[in-house]
């Protein structure tokens, strides 16, 4: 085991990212109007009638019930209160970008590889643990080994990522901030872009938009050279941008065509370890470009972690078609002999109204019923205590026969979503035996979840199947009330 598997590196993802951005920057500070507080010769703690006093020594109008202007006085406050916070937002992100501009670190968590110095919040020093890691990370991107390949070594060294690294010096324990606890490809792109490392703090990299968070612009960024003690080398950092840019050019190089439409994006995963299949294509200079699914597993976290899943996307829409016409018309077979005749639904349906008329007529008669048995109680003919006897079985009653009633309609209206779906289906099918073509849409309607084996076993669950089932159970539950 490696030594390092003890620590866990840091922040994932966003967590990642804090350290080294600012707070958001929306709007400049230069301009705000500085609220001040009247002065009065009232006693101190009084404000002329009218007025009140805040916790800053301002003051807010007030204005009583009784005022014939209060209509306008409100607003006005209102008004200087809004104005009053807003210069309390400006001057706090205007000490933000000072703090910035003076080196000062003013991220909630620190970059991966750092601590905040116990003295001083705002300083960054060396986490000697994690750090060991980001120089091995770099050392082996120097070296020419991939992001995919960085991500594999860490894990099968055992390196905790860093927000479980976080988590285990007690940084982090909320459980919706920690990942997967296998290393991505994206979290250590991001530590191998970051200059921290060098020892120089970039802050202020998003900013606030409308209430959405942004990517600023690089002439927006506040950088602050040797700020703190560097982990990696300028020399050491700028040569791996270079071979990280070199890779990521030869990759759009190869984009020459864009990619085909995702039909099955988010239905196909492992049937081993659970996780989606990866779609990825097989660019070819004499043919069209081919398609593939395949478990990343095997190459981003593992080489244990799963048999591994990869299978031509065209060979899985071919098995798909197949799959999809058998289903349907098995289950559109065992609708049409059990449920969708016409006569027997016929029949069917005009039950169901007869029984909801009856629970209608029914519970007009309860509560006419009702009605005059409060007539009887003034008129002597019943007591009190007979009145509400009464009263309450007949109101319990006419309750069970609305909720009958309700029953009744949804299974009329079930029916009635059932036979949508029906024609549906067997258009759906019909479309499938002609062409054998396969859409976005019929897929999304049709499957909820593919499942692929390393032998190319295809697991697929139908959408249509419980749809069925439900309506059967309806029906029955009506026919018996």
């Amino acid at each position: 085991m490696d030594p390092l598997a003890a620590a866990d590196p840091v922040q994932a993802e966003g967590n990642l990212q804090s350290g080294f951005r600012g707070h958001d920057e929306a709007e400049d500070g230069d301009g705000s109007v500085e609220y001040q507080p009247q002065q009065h010769q009232q006693r101190q703690g009084e404000a002329p009638q009218g007025q009140q006093v805040n916790e800053h020594g301002g003051l807010y109008i007030t204005a009583a019930p009784e005022d014939a202007h209060s209509g306008i006085i409100i607003p006005l406050r209102n008004m200087i209160n809004e104005a009053y916070a807003l210069d309390i937002g400006r001057k706090i992100r205007a000490q933000q970008r000072q703090a910035m501009k003076d080196g000062k670190f003013i991220g909630a968590r620190t970059p991966y590889g750092y601590l905040k110095a116990e003295d001083d919040c705002h300083q960054l020093i060396i986490d000697p643990v994690a750090a060991v890691v980001v120089q091995r990370m770099f050392r082996w991107a120097s070296e020419g080994a991939g992001l995919n390949t960085i991500a594999v070594r860490l894990n099968e060294a055992g390196i905790l990522t860093p927000s479980h690294y976080k988590k285990m010096q007690g940084k982090i324990t909320h459980e919706n901030l920690l990942g997967s606890g296998k290393w991505q490809t994206r979290t250590v792109g991001v530590i191998l872009r970051s200059e921290v490392y060098t020892g120089d703090l970039v802050q202020g990299q998003t900013k606030t938009v409308d209430h959405r968070q942004v990517k600023a612009d690089a002439e927006e960024w506040t950088v602050v050279r040797d700020t703190h003690e560097a982990i990696i080398s300028r020399e050491q950092f700028a040569a791996v941008q270079e071979i990280l840019n070199q890779t990521a050019s030869r990759a759009k190089a190869r984009e020459i065509n864009a990619y085909t439409p995702n039909l099955l994006k988010g239905k196909v995963f492992c049937a081993h370890c659970g996780g989606s299949l990866h779609r990825q294509r097989n660019i070819r200079k004499k043919s069209d470009d081919v398609y593939f699914y395949h478990c990343l597993s095997q190459s981003r976290i593992s080489k244990d972690a799963c048999p591994g899943v990869t299978i031509r996307e065209d060979a899985l829409l071919d098995m798909l078609a197949d799959m999809l016409q058998d289903a349907l018309d098995t289950a559109l077979g065992q609708y049409t002999l059990s449920l969708a005749e016409l006569p027997r639904q016929a029949a069917d349906r005009a039950e169901l109204r007869e029984k909801i008329t009856s629970r209608k007529q029914e519970i007009q008669r309860l509560r006419g019923i009702v009605r005059s048995l409060y007539e009887n109680l003034v008129q002597g003919v019943l007591t009190k205590d007979e009145y509400f006897d009464y009263k309450e079985k007949y109101e319990s009653r006419i309750a069970d026969l609305a909720v009958e009633m309700e029953q009744l309609e949804d299974g009329l209206r079930t029916m009635d979503a059932q036979v949508e779906q029906h024609r549906a289906l067997e258009q759906d099918a019909a479309q499938i035996k002609t062409d054998r073509a396969l859409t976005g849409a019929l897929i999304e309607r049709l499957i909820d979840r593919i499942e692929v084996s390393h032998d190319k076993q295809v697991t697929v669950r139908y959408r249509f199947q419980s749809e069925f089932e439900t309506y059967a159970e309806v029906l029955e539950q009506c026919r018996n009330m």
